[in-house]
């Protein structure tokens, strides 16, 4: 589940990246980012209440969730900063690479070092991504609005 996710943040990503650097300044530029700042936050929330704190919990060194973790605040703040930006400027341009870059980086960090350390660990990962997806099911209109709730309060 988280991979999908992964997959489908890392796409909006893509097409960012493409508006940015053929059509910036351009309405569907705005609306992919904004696509994009919506799936970084129902992501960041599953991981944030439910994954990181198994992964914390099965792993005796927890870095690689403390780096996680950092990447989602990273993210927190260029969306942040994003949002109070015209998407005309040249600003707005430069954050969303830079936000895109972010969704690479965490990603990759935690599909090639989290997720295989977490699979040699004794966490059930089968259960954890069944809680995951009822959490996403049930609670997807929450999830968004506790995130937005967190943005808008920073």
């Amino acid at each position: 589940m988280l991979s999908k996710g992964h997959e489908h943040t890392r796409a909006l990503a893509d097409e960012c990246r493409r508006f940015a650097h053929h059509m910036a300044g351009e309405p569907a530029m705005q609306q992919v980012a904004e696509a994009l700042c919506r799936a970084i936050h129902r992501m960041a929330a599953l991981e944030e209440e439910l994954f990181f704190p198994a992964a914390r919990a099965a792993l005796e060194a927890s870095q690689l969730v403390d780096l996680a973790e950092l990447e989602h605040a990273t993210a927190r703040q260029i969306i942040r900063q994003l949002q109070a930006t015209d998407p005309r400027e040249a600003r707005y341009e430069a954050l969303v690479l830079a936000l895109t870059g972010c969704v690479e980086r965490h990603a990759l960090h935690e599909q090639a070092q989290l997720f295989p350390r977490l699979r040699e660990s004794c966490l059930d990962m089968q259960a954890l991504e069944q809680r995951l997806n009822a959490r996403l099911a049930a609670h997807d209109d929450d999830v968004l609005t506790v995130e937005e709730r967190r943005t808008a309060a920073h």
